[in-house]
């Protein structure tokens, strides 16, 4: 019996899998300050920890969880991120509880796959991606498959509460499946009526759904009234249709070929050759994917974070079609190895010849030779696999070339996924959610703890005033210091110690404060990109940006100096 076909083997891997998913994960994860649109749905959950009114939205997995987490420990951008992380490394077991349709072996490439893919690591990484939905609607799926009920019901529930991307998922799940019944004659009907045909199955999976649904949704009695945001995913997934597309166009797709290229070339590969083979797995899962895209282009409240429904059956299929082609040679195995570093290295040579290509210094004559370095690159890896195909044979060129290959896409994804995240020490713009902006927080909490350091021993407590400028960012970096307000205006009678304002505003008392400008916030300026400015944010990520500025004030009573003179 070979190794692999054993089930202590298969869990090994699994267990490598997670592990994996979770570093990659939870590294780094509370490093970069929450966007506006994160603080505003981890603003929900602070007011469920902390017992105070809020109006709650779709994301009530999340916020129940987290409203937990925030009332028995403390808040954080680490704690605000973590049940989103952790739900996107539970992805790793999805392959597991399908590997009856889709292969043993092809079931442990994909959740390798799933473990290191930018698109599934950076979108767990996120606070209001449709992650939690579309991971636990697929575990629900795989646990109805696998027959567990008490597990799929919480899973379920779980799942109906974790925004509008679960009613995405229902729509696509069950295009696919008609259309699979219509074009394969595949009845899916007995998917689920073998799995609800039992009484004693139904209850189990009823009494664990309402369960979770209760005690999540009030997250453990602590915010009853968030069993009102049970269903707002269903609303917000309806409003959607009546949302103004995202422009440019181009950036959903863009984000495909940014975050999901190997999957695209890999996934086409396989699923042209299910065609050809009339391979039903590989034919639905290629509807699927289709149907993913359609949705993409066509849904006008679809963002690029919904990319994950059509690079998941692409992934699928390239684990399958890498699982069927890919076997390793009797004879010729350190030609094959040649091979393969062969590929690696004139991979390697290709990308630094792209980088060199989209630098905005090189000039016109240079740009020339390189395209022809370039392109001879290509030409090279071609003679080379046919060299070896011809010299040798096919049995070894092929396996030489995948493995190659494969070396390749695990490295370019490992680095992507690093540089693309908080992982690494470099910022970088992102397509997830174009009109997001990325803000700079540390400098104004610096500045605050200063002013609070120099008057620690001021008997009145120091009030935090901030005018005009009332975002989800700003109340979320604010949220543990005392005497906060935010207020339109300030008045001429009004003294606060320390007054917040966008750069574009001078108060009327700004003669009694001193005021230094601060960086809040860098947007990149995506409709006016060229193309070549695409092709080069592609390779470097450096985008045009707008930054937006505000005044950090502080009267003047309050600083060292005038305190040491008087």
């Amino acid at each position: 019996m070979k190794f692999e076909n054993k089930p202590i083997f298969h869990k090994l891997v699994l267990s490598g899998a997670f592990i994996t998913a979770i570093v990659l994960r939870l590294l780094r994860l509370g490093a970069m300050p929450l966007t506006d649109m994160e603080a505003s749905i981890a603003l929900q959950a602070l007011a469920v920890g902390q017992k105070t009114e809020t109006i709650f939205g779709g994301h009530m997995t999340y916020v129940g969880l987290t409203g937990i987490d925030f009332f028995l420990l403390h808040t954080g951008n680490f704690l605000a991120r973590f049940w989103p992380a952790l739900f996107g490394a539970l992805i790793v077991f999805v392959p597991f509880l399908f590997r009856n349709y889709i292969g043993n072996l092809p079931a442990n490439i994909l959740s390798f796959i799933l473990a290191l893919s930018p698109e599934m690591v950076g979108l767990s990484r996120m606070i209001g991606s449709p992650m939690i939905a579309f991971v636990l609607l697929l575990l629900t799926l795989g646990l109805i498959n696998q027959k567990k009920p008490i597990l799929s019901g919480v899973s379920f529930a779980l799942a109906l509460m974790g925004g509008s991307g679960f009613w995405t998922g229902i729509v696509l799940v069950g295009l696919s499946l008609l259309t699979a019944k219509a074009v394969l004659q595949i009845p899916f009907e007995g998917f689920f009526g073998e799995f609800f045909k039992h009484k004693d199955d139904r209850l189990k999976f009823l009494i664990a759904f309402g369960l979770t649904i209760v005690l999540v949704a009030t997250g453990f009695s602590l915010a009853t009234e968030g069993l009102s945001g049970v269903f707002s995913g269903a609303v917000d997934f309806v409003r959607g249709f009546g949302m103004p597309y995202i422009e440019p166009f181009v950036l959903k797709p863009l984000a495909l070929a940014a975050y999901s290229l190997p999957a695209v070339i890999f996934g086409l590969w396989g699923g042209i050759q299910g065609l050809i083979k009339r391979s039903k797995p590989d034919i639905f899962l290629l509807i699927t994917a289709l149907a993913g895209f359609i949705y993409l282009l066509l849904y006008p409240n679809a963002s690029p974070t919904d990319i994950i429904w059509v690079s998941l059956p692409l992934w699928t299929l390239s684990a399958r079609v890498i699982a069927a082609v890919w076997r390793w040679p009797e004879e010729n195995q350190f030609v094959m190895i040649i091979t393969s570093v062969m590929v690696v290295i004139v991979f390697a040579f290709t990308l630094l010849a792209m980088r060199s290509l989209v630098s905005p210094t090189i000039n016109q004559e240079a740009r020339l030779t390189t395209f022809i370095a370039l392109a001879g690159g290509f030409v090279l890896m071609i003679a080379l696999v046919l060299l070896v195909t011809y010299g040798w044979s096919e049995d070894v060129a092929l396996p030489g070339l995948l493995m190659g290959l494969s070396v390749v896409v695990l490295l370019g994804m490992l680095s992507l996924t690093v540089r693309t995240t908080s992982i690494s020490l470099e910022r970088t713009h992102e397509l997830w959610h174009p009109q997001e902006s990325s803000l700079s927080t540390q400098w104004l909490k610096v500045s605050l703890d200063r002013v609070l350091e120099w008057n620690k021993r001021t008997t009145m407590p120091i009030e935090i005033a901030v005018a005009d400028f009332d975002t989800p960012g700003m109340r979320w970096v604010l949220r543990d210091y005392e005497n906060v307000v935010f207020v339109p205006y300030v008045p001429p009678s009004s003294q606060p110690g320390i007054l917040i304002s966008d750069i574009l505003t001078q108060p009327e008392i700004s003669n009694s404060y001193r005021g230094q400008d601060l960086v809040w916030s860098q947007t990149p300026n995506w409709q006016g990109m060229t193309p070549f400015q695409y092709l080069s944010w592609l390779m470097t990520r450096d985008t045009p940006e707008t930054t937006r500025e505000i005044i950090f004030w502080v009267r003047t009573d309050l600083m060292p100096d005038e305190q040491f003179a008087q």
